[in-house]
């Protein structure tokens, strides 16, 4: 039997730049991304999702929507928040699975 330990969980996790998370969460295409309170979004986000100081995010990670100064090893949180999203979404559309998860989630506390 396999099973996904966590160093082959590290192999096959494609890791997620600060752009390309944002724009999955809040679905957005280049029209969005040159809205007004975009990276301001895009900022709160990162905060909340990483767990650092938005003060951060918006002055030390790089001016415009890529936070090209970000470090590195938050990419590997990024996926695994969008992985989190991507089951969020599809349990939106299926009742019985979105039961299961509330369940497990609710056995942890």
């Amino acid at each position: 039997m396999n099973f996904i330990c966590r160093e082959n969980l590290e192999q096959i996790v494609k890791t997620v730049k600060p752009r390309e998370f944002c724009r999955l969460w809040f679905d957005a295409d280049e029209e969005k991304e040159k809205s007004r309170g975009y990276r301001a979004d895009c900022v709160r986000l990162l905060s909340r999702i990483l767990g650092v100081q938005t003060e951060t995010v918006n002055s030390k990670w790089g001016e415009g929507i890529d936070f090209e100064k970000m470090p590195p090893h938050y990419e590997k949180t990024l996926s695994y928040a969008n992985c989190l999203r991507e089951i969020v979404d599809v349990a939106s559309k299926n009742p019985e699975l979105a039961d299961i998860l509330l369940e497990r989630m609710n056995m942890k506390q």
